[in-house]
């Protein structure tokens, strides 16, 4: 069974294997009842489409072949699935109520939702353009939804999913997504809104109040406390075997207050279809494509063969991955390997980030980024990240990559003046070859690995050389509406080197060893000392050591971190700039220490509420836990004392306030 074109075809073997004799399959044949779609011939058996056949043999092959049917249906739903950049990017983006982003997992598995329910939309807008054509009435919605559940498992196994396989579900998820959009895929638990609920806000205040008590309590004992106080009200008690790992989650919840994705099709395409013409992008940056070539440049090296022999081998290249920007066919960025590899194509990008710098002055993506498929599904939001859009070349249609012609411009203007060129590809006139006598007798003159490495950094070079007056003439063109800057943040997450280590934040924020030195790094951001329990990864860059990237471990969280201001001991060293680097400080740590003090607050007052509806719970909470804003706590004594001073505070005359001198000549002590 195959389908031929579109038509799906049983063999001429397989129909006369017992399910009809061959003089009746010829005298169909010759009679126009049955459908002969490929004649046979040398070895190649002959095909005839099951749709033509009479019913009674029909109803024997999907006898014999069950999920024929099946398959037939679903081919048109699996075919036409092709990624959603734009859904990517939006869950790539997407930011939880705890300042999480999504995994990895599942920012995959709601693109592939949504890239399933376009597929499902392209198909009933397909078949109903083509009955209007015909005169017909719409497809029958029902009928649609029972064959796109069906093909669900199919799809599924490209593109996992999490979308109902109920056809009446199914369709109901299918209107929600017309008219929601992509959000209608993220979980309930994910959602803004419930994520932020708290189960009872009294339970909470109470724990918070006991798990931030000065005396530093422990998980047991914040459990008995606990456990006093859900008796009186009711509540559920924490059990002592859960104590430690109950306790230990809310205090990682609440740190900050408490303690942080046919060849017969492809011969036709190539051959027979309209072939589009195409112009220049009439700016630099545009758009940028890439791709992977063999370099025609022969190296030789020692390999250990099996036998533990050292053999000289003269028949090695290299893979060069290009990243072109076909306004002037200016190699952008490019990176050399043994073969086309995921690494490769990253170094490759991170190469033409850098070299964007050295253009424009600062770092810029592309407008538009052409890719092959190779690894697409993985490296997907690495290009969404590089471009404003990705647009993949159709498989197997290499006149769609204006890089490969490129490359033929390379080997023939470069490659073809160096005595180590192994010639153009196998398919081109032997003619046009060189000598292979004459390379075997040069093969010891090769170059190693480095040579030809150097001779290919020396051809990109005198590309970019050549090429670099227009290429700046072309970018100078470029609107100011499509300069799309590359973040330092998206610039180290993907092409940031790391240390292979963790760590974790201390005071002076985190102390990460780089490049052999060790080196503080914090952020003004209030919410990244909310999460003090993470382990990060630094992601830097050499080159620049003044910014980096802190990501912790399942890559939810992500802050960019700068270089300490490095204050002077003695007076006498201050210099402009000092005093104000160190007025940010102070600043930041009120802001935080109010913020603190207000959440702090917030819980007390719940707490007191609870006093008023149950008094008994003053022996417990007044003891441990209630105190106000000040610190103080709650008792007659303390209540008595705050008043006076209160009283005080008011029948103080407030002095008139000296001149506040320049913030330079300030003489600030509070460094020492």
């Amino acid at each position: 069974m195959e389908y031929y074109g579109n038509t799906l075809c049983i063999s001429h073997t397989e129909l006369t294997a017992g399910i009809m004799t061959n003089d009746s399959l010829l005298k169909l044949a010759q009679r126009g009842k049955v459908e002969r779609v490929r004649r046979g011939c040398n070895g190649t058996p002959a095909l005839f489409a099951v749709d033509s056949l009479p019913l009674k043999y029909k109803t024997e092959v999907y006898r014999r072949y069950p999920d024929l049917q099946e398959k037939a249906e679903s081919k048109p739903f699996v075919e036409s699935v092709q990624p959603d950049g734009e859904a990517m990017q939006f869950y790539a983006d997407y930011v939880l109520a705890d300042g999480r982003h999504l995994s990895n997992e599942k920012q995959t598995e709601y693109a592939n939702n949504c890239a399933i329910m376009n597929a499902f939309r392209e198909c009933i807008e397909r078949a109903n353009s083509h009955r209007i054509r015909q005169s017909k009435a719409k497809i029958k919605l029902g009928e649609f939804w029972k064959k796109a559940a069906a093909a669900l498992p199919r799809i599924s196994d490209a593109w996992p999913n999490s979308l109902p396989q109920n056809a009446r579900r199914l369709h109901m998820k299918f209107n929600e997504y017309q008219k929601q959009g992509a959000v209608v895929f993220i979980s309930k638990k994910f959602q803004n809104s419930n994520a932020a609920k708290v189960a009872d806000v009294q339970q909470e205040a109470v724990l918070t109040q006991m798990i931030a008590h000065h005396n530093n309590l422990d998980n047991v004992m914040i459990a008995e406390y606990y456990n006093k106080v859900a008796e009186m009200q009711g509540w559920a008690a924490i059990t002592a075997s859960s104590a430690a790992s109950d306790v230990y989650k809310r205090q990682e919840k609440l740190d900050l207050v408490t303690a942080a994705g046919r060849r017969g099709a492809t011969n036709f395409r190539n051959e027979r279809s309209m072939q589009v013409k195409r112009r220049r992008p009439s700016a630099a940056f545009l758009m940028w494509t890439l791709d992977g070539w063999d370099c025609e440049l022969l190296y030789q090296t020692v390999k250990e063969d099996v036998q533990g022999h050292h053999v000289t081998t003269y028949s090695n290249r290299l893979c060069l991955e290009v990243v072109l920007d076909p306004c002037c066919d200016y190699p952008i960025g490019y990176a050399i390997g043994t073969h086309e590899t995921p690494a490769l194509i990253t170094e490759a990008l991170r190469n033409a980030a850098q070299h964007s710098a050295e253009l424009a002055g600062q770092m810029l993506r592309a407008n538009q980024l052409q890719c092959d498929h190779y690894g697409i599904k993985a490296m997907t939001p690495l290009y969404l990240a590089m471009s404003d859009k990705l647009t993949p070349a159709r498989v197997k249609n290499a006149k769609a990559k204006v890089v490969e012609p490129y490359f033929g411009y390379l080997n023939k203007t470069y490659c073809k003046r160096c005595n180590n060129w192994s010639g153009y590809g196998v398919t081109t006139d032997p003619k046009r070859q060189p000598n292979s006598e004459a390379l075997n007798m040069l093969r010891h003159t090769f170059p190693d690995e480095q040579g030809v490495r150097a001779q290919i950094h020396a051809m990109i070079a005198a590309e970019r050389q050549k090429k670099h007056a227009q290429m700046m003439q072309l970018l100078s063109k470029l609107p100011t509406e499509r300069r799309l800057p590359l973040t330092k943040e998206n610039y180290l997450l993907y092409f940031g080197d790391t240390t292979g280590q963790t760590n974790a934040i201390c005071g002076g924020g985190l102390r990460p060893t780089l490049l052999g030195l060790k080196r503080e790094y914090d952020t003004f951001d209030l919410t990244f000392r909310q999460h003090a329990g993470e382990k990060w990864r630094v992601l830097y860059d050499p080159n620049d050591l003044g910014e980096v990237l802190a990501v912790n471990e399942d890559g939810t969280l992500r802050y960019m971190l700068t270089e300490k201001y490095v204050q002077p001991m003695a007076l006498a060293d201050r210099t402009a700039g000092d005093a104000l680097e160190l007025q940010k400080v102070h600043d930041f740590n009120d802001r935080l220490e109010e913020h603190v003090t207000d959440r702090l607050a917030e819980t007390f007052h719940t707490t007191e509420e609870l006093i008023k509806d149950n008094p008994r719970l003053g022996n417990v909470l007044n003891r441990f836990c209630l105190c106000d804003s000040r610190g103080q706590h709650k008792l007659p004594r303390e209540r008595k004392r705050l008043g006076i001073e209160d009283a005080k505070a008011v029948e103080v005359t407030a002095p008139t306030p000296a001149p506040t001198p320049k913030q330079e000549e300030v003489n600030d002590y509070s460094i020492f």
